[in-house]
């Protein structure tokens, strides 16, 4: 049995409590998860358990868990979790540009903590511009994550898409608004977003965030997040870009991760070859990011 396994204990066993748990926030729409779409787009299912990209992806789990001290949560009572102050349960993935995958790896992240660790999730379409998540569970447009925070809704209900026997639960983006970013950073939002928190404290919430380089919503929903997943397509984003982008995220968020997507390796090839984190240094002379890797 392995680190997670053994750290996660019964979570599986929970999985009906876990999804019930999420639509108490709301009467969440179910729906059933297409293995084959999931599949054909390239994320990971049950059938893939023994394949590279599983591995790999257990990889990223791990330092992803420890990091946002699930871990450490996940033996403790509930009663105790809720009474322990903010969760660093909310994890926000972007990239430099876009089509370097963040899509991507936000809904294998998701779908992967939910079917294989039994860790309740719910993943959310913050790219409000370019919404990508309902396409990967062939969920239907409508009411979504900035209609909740417009409206100032303590619930989910109308917005949510609930997995059946799955604790995953999805919220797409919502309608098209010209002031998104002063939406995602206002007060109704960091309330909406601490909600989920504290509702969820042995669960994750994963939002898909718009590009860092292509909109300034990415700050403002950044601000939210206790851990940022950044996406880099392998030998194809320009250095100076990723600098750029991770200069600006460092300075309101040092729980920087990078995720190296689409590396090929000699083996073949590989969605994920590396999982990175940047801290940003105290020291005024030692302004370079820390850098740790742990190969799948």
């Amino acid at each position: 049995m392995g680190l997670i396994e053994r750290a996660i204990g019964g979570a599986a066993k929970e999985a009906k409590a876990a999804n019930d748990k999420i639509a108490i926030l709301g009467d969440g729409s179910p729906f059933e998860l297409n293995y084959a779409l999931l599949r054909a787009k390239g994320v990971f299912t049950p059938t893939a358990r023994e394949e590279a990209q599983a591995y790999e992806l257990r990889a990223i789990k791990r330092r992803l868990l420890r990091r946002i001290g699930l871990l450490q949560r996940a033996g403790r009572d509930r009663r105790q979790l809720q009474g322990a102050g903010r969760n660093r349960n909310l994890v926000l993935c972007t990239s430099t540009r876009p089509g370097e995958g963040k899509s991507f790896a936000a809904v294998n992240l998701a779908v992967s903590m939910a079917l294989e660790e039994g860790i309740p999730v719910i993943l959310i379409d913050g790219d409000p511009a370019r919404p990508r998540i309902r396409s990967y569970f062939d969920l239907p447009a409508g009411k979504g994550l900035t209609d909740i925070i417009k409206d100032a809704s303590p619930t989910l209900a109308g917005a949510a898409h609930r997995a059946t026997g799955v604790p995953i639960t999805v919220i797409g983006e919502g309608s098209r608004t010209p002031n998104a970013t002063d939406l995602f950073g206002s007060l109704e939002a960091k309330r909406f977003f601490s909600s989920l928190s504290a509702h969820l404290p042995e669960g994750l919430v994963i939002i898909d965030a718009p590009p860092m380089l292509a909109t300034t919503e990415t700050i403002a929903l950044a601000r939210h997040a206790d851990e940022v997943v950044f996406v880099v397509e392998a030998d194809s984003t320009p250095q100076p870009a990723i600098a750029a982008a991770l200069d600006e995220l460092l300075e309101l968020n040092p729980n920087v991760s990078l995720l190296l997507n689409r590396c090929l390796v000699p083996a073949g090839g590989s969605h994920y070859a590396a999982y990175e984190y940047y801290e940003k240094r105290a020291a005024d002379d030692q302004d370079l990011p820390v850098v740790e890797r742990e190969r799948g």
